[in-house]
């Protein structure tokens, strides 16, 4: 199930101009800041990753939500390990 969220994923922020060698460091600041403010909402997610230098990026609610979901999935997958 990871693997379809993270490919879904993957697939829209294609579709929002980040190309397939930028996405894992767009996703590892994501994940930062997800881990730092758990409730933060997309449009202030989106104003933090532009202070980090991703300018033009708007995360759309629907990526925000399936980030949000991979990072789940991933961290549940660390704690069983």
């Amino acid at each position: 199930m990871t693997t379809d969220i993270h490919q879904i994923l993957l697939e829209r922020l294609h579709q929002q101009g980040i190309n397939t060698e930028e996405a894992p460091a767009l996703l590892r600041d994501l994940f930062k800041i997800l881990e730092s403010n758990p409730v933060i909402d997309p449009a202030a997610a989106s104003l933090k990753l532009q202070l980090l230098g991703w300018n033009g990026l708007t995360l759309d609610y629907h990526s925000f939500q399936l980030a949000q979901a991979w990072m789940e999935f991933k961290k549940k997958e660390g704690d069983s390990k």
